[in-house]
């Protein structure tokens, strides 16, 4: 997914808008048409490469900049180089006449094509600007806390937000639990935790087991089991039956809890093996993940 800059495109309709109204005369000096034409090219290539939804007008972009990357060496250049003598000798219509079609075809098949092209607009989603949602929603996690994380569980709450952002709210919770999944098992591998465990009950009831146990100094919060335990009764195990939906706000809820709950397992952790090595162990997680 792309994030598309409206402002590009803007540009490139002035651009254009300014090429044909200049261009619309009998006569011009040739760097009065340079004048006109300098700035669009660089436009046309970006519009050609941005991953937009436009297909066929890219064709015609392209034979637009072609029009344009053949006229000014042959006008206004002389062994590569602009020269000032050409620059100042009268044209005639005809002379750029091959520009202005090709442009008139590139606007025609734009506007055809525009109809078909799907662009949405995406709003703010309760306190979390849209931008964020899409592109790195994981800094709903304070930053002290996603250095001690693995890039898959990052991935997964990135991967939440962008759910969050395009309405799939059913999803987003799934990515957020699964984020959360992944730095519980680190959790338990910073307290000697090595047995493989399959499911959040086993999680939840291993750090329970830590938390009550004698002798263990530092311990898991109950703070921590409590949330866990929580989220895996009214959240988790819910979200998992094929016929329960999450709705845009419980979705928003439960991706804030996770964020919260993540930045407290990671608080923990760093109690127990301080920062550099729990992320040593959020590293090399995912290869031995259940």
């Amino acid at each position: 997914m792309i994030r598309v800059n409206l402002i590009d495109y803007f540009e490139l309709g002035e651009y254009l808008q300014t090429m044909q109204k200049s261009l619309s005369v009998e006569k011009s000096m040739a760097g009065e048409v340079l004048f006109a034409i300098w700035l669009i090219p660089p436009k046309l290539e970006k519009f050609i490469s941005d991953d937009n939804g436009f297909e066929t007008c890219k064709r015609v972009a392209g034979e637009l900049l072609s029009a344009i990357n053949e006229w000014i060496p042959a006008n206004v250049m002389v062994n590569g180089q602009y020269s000032s003598e050409k620059m100042n000798i009268e044209l005639y219509s005809y002379q750029w006449n091959a520009m202005l079609k090709k442009l008139g075809s590139f606007r025609s098949v734009f506007e055809a094509e525009c109809n078909d092209v799907d662009v949405y607009s995406v709003g703010q989603i309760a306190i979390y600007r849209t931008r964020d949602l899409v592109a790195n929603a994981s800094k709903a996690i304070p930053a002290e806390f996603r250095a001690d994380m693995s890039r898959e569980a990052l991935k997964e709450f990135d991967d939440a937000g962008r759910c969050l952002a395009f309405d799939l709210p059913t999803a987003c919770g799934f990515h957020a639990l699964r984020g959360t999944e992944l730095v519980m098992d680190d959790y338990l591998r910073a307290y000697g935790v090595t047995k493989k465990l399959f499911t959040w009950n086993e999680y939840i009831k291993a750090a329970e087991e830590l938390a009550n146990g004698k002798g263990i100094n530092p311990k898991p919060s109950r703070k921590v089991t409590a949330m866990l335990d929580r989220m895996r009764s009214l959240d988790r195990n819910p979200l998992m039956h094929p016929r329960d939906e999450l709705d845009a706000a419980s979705a928003g809820q439960l991706f804030s809890l996770t964020a919260i709950t993540v930045a407290e397992m990671v608080k923990d952790m760093r109690a127990v093996k301080g920062s550099s090595a729990v992320a040593q162990i959020a590293a090399g997680a995912s290869a031995t993940l259940p």
